[in-house]
C-alpha cells in the first residue's frame, strides 16, 4: 500500500515489536529447575534470569507478569489495539546445546500459539527457531508457517557470532522467502556486551550497531539480491543504518569489497525493508521516514522492556514532525502489507477508528 491508498473501514493500530515469556518458563524460573535444556532461576531483585553454555541474561521485565488480559487492558490504555508478540530476546539461547534446542523451539512456540489463543482479537505471534541448526530451524519455521498459522519469526542479528550474510544461514533465509514469512530481526547476543560492560552501553549503543551490522551483511553480502522478494523487519529504527547509507553508497561507489557482490546502491535495498518506529526522537524517526519511504515503517514498542517505549502511540500522533497521512500509515496501514492482510482479521479495532 502506498501513500495515496486507504483501507475501507478502521483498520487496528498494531504494535509490530512486543514479547513474552511463557508461564512454563516463569514457573522453572521460580523453581530453579531447567526448562528444555536452559537453565532458568530467580534474581536477587525476584526476577528471572536463564541460562546456558556458560553465559546468562536477566529479564529486564517487573514481576508478576500481566496475564494476556491484564496486558489487553494496558495496551488498551495506551491506544494499541494489537501487539505482535515474540519470545524474549534474552531467551534466545543460541549457543545452547543443538541437541535440545529443537525441543526448546518448539515448547516456546507451542506456548506462544497459546498465549495468542487467549485473546486472539488482541495478539498476533511470531515463532522461535532453533538457528544453532539450521536443518532444525528450517523445519521449525514450516512448523511455525503450516500447522501453527503463523506469519513469521523474530530472529536474532547474529547467530552464535555468525552475521546473515554466512552461507550456513542463507538456507534459513531462502526458506523464509519460500514460505512468504516475515522475518523480524532483532539483537539477541550482542557481540559489543564485552567492551562495553557500563552505563548499559551494550544495549543503548550495542544493540543498535547489532541491527546495523545486520542490515550491512544482508545488503553487501548479496542475501537481499539473491532474495529480492523476502518480507524483513528491523527493531529500533534500523539501528544507525539510514545514517550510515549515505557513507555506504560511497564505499559501493569507490571500494570493490564493497560493491563485488550488489548491482545496486546500498541505499536502493535499505528502502526495500520494514523498520519498527522505536527511535526515541521525533527528528530520528523523521529522518528514517525521509530515508527509507513512508510505506517501510511500522508502530514499535519493545512492550514490557524498561527500554521500551511508555506510550508509542503518543510519540507518532504527538511528533509535530509526522503528517496525519503518515501517522495513519504507521499506526494501521503497513502492517498489512507487512505480515498480510490474513493475518489482521478479527482483531479488535477500536483505538484504530481514532485515527
Amino acid at each position: 500500500m502506498n501513500a495515496s491508498q486507504s483501507t475501507d473501514g478502521p483498520n487496528p493500530v498494531v504494535d509490530m515489536h512486543a514479547h513474552f515469556v511463557p508461564d512454563d518458563i516463569v514457573a522453572a524460573a521460580l523453581r530453579g529447575d531447567p526448562w528444555h535444556g536452559i537453565t532458568f532461576g530467580k534474581t536477587a531483585s525476584g526476577g528471572v534470569f536463564s541460562a546456558a553454555a556458560g553465559q546468562q541474561m536477566a529479564l529486564p521485565w517487573k514481576m508478576p507478569l500481566e496475564t494476556p488480559a491484564g496486558r489487553a487492558e494496558t495496551m488498551t490504555a495506551i491506544g494499541v489495539d494489537a501487539q505482535v508478540v515474540t519470545l524474549s530476546p534474552t531467551m534466545h539461547w543460541y549457543p545452547a546445546d543443538p541437541a535440545t534446542a529443537p525441543d526448546f523451539a518448539r515448547a516456546a512456540n507451542d506456548a506462544l500459539v497459546a498465549f495468542v489463543a487467549q485473546k486472539p482479537d488482541r495478539f498476533i505471534g511470531l515463532g522461535y527457531l532453533p538457528l544453532q541448526d539450521p536443518k532444525a530451524a528450517i523445519r521449525e519455521l514450516e512448523r511455525c508457517m503450516g500447522p501453527l498459522g503463523l506469519p513469521g519469526v523474530m530472529v536474532g542479528t547474529n547467530i552464535n557470532g555468525l552475521d546473515w550474510d554466512s552461507p550456513a544461514l542463507f538456507p534459513v533465509l531462502e526458506a523464509a522467502n519460500d514460505l512468504g514469512a516475515f522475518v523480524f530481526f532483532h539483537p539477541a547476543r550482542g557481540r559489543a556486551d564485552g567492551w562495553m560492560p557500563n552505563y548499559h552501553l551494550r544495549n543503548l549503543i550495542g544493540n543498535p550497531l547489532e541491527t546495523t551490522a545486520t542490515i550491512a551483511a544482508l545488503i553487501f553480502g548479496g542475501v537481499l539480491e539473491r532474495l529480492p522478494h523476502l518480507r524483513t523487519c528491523f527493531a529500533h529504527g534500523g539501528g544507525y543504518s539510514c545514517f550510515a547509507v549515505g557513507r555506504w553508497d560511497h564505499g559501493w561507489r569507490v571500494r570493490k569489497e564493497a560493491s563485488a557482490q550488489i548491482a545496486k546502491l546500498p541505499s536502493d535495498y535499505l528502502s526495500t525493508l520494514y523498520f519498527d518506529s522505536l527511535t526515541h526522537s521525533d527528528k530520528a524517526l523523521r529522518a528514517l521516514i525521509d530515508q527509507v519511504g513512508i510505506g517501510r515503517v511500522l508502530l514499535g514498542s519493545d512492550y514490557p522492556a524498561d527500554m521500551a517505549a511508555p506510550d508509542p502511540v503518543g510519540a507518532v500522533v504527538q511528533s509535530p514532525l509526522i503528517t496525519p497521512l503518515e501517522r495513519r500509515m504507521i499506526l494501521t496501514e503497513n502492517i498489512r502489507d507487512a505480515v498480510g492482510p490474513a493475518h489482521l482479521k478479527g482483531l479488535s479495532c477500536t483505538c484504530g477508528q481514532q485515527h
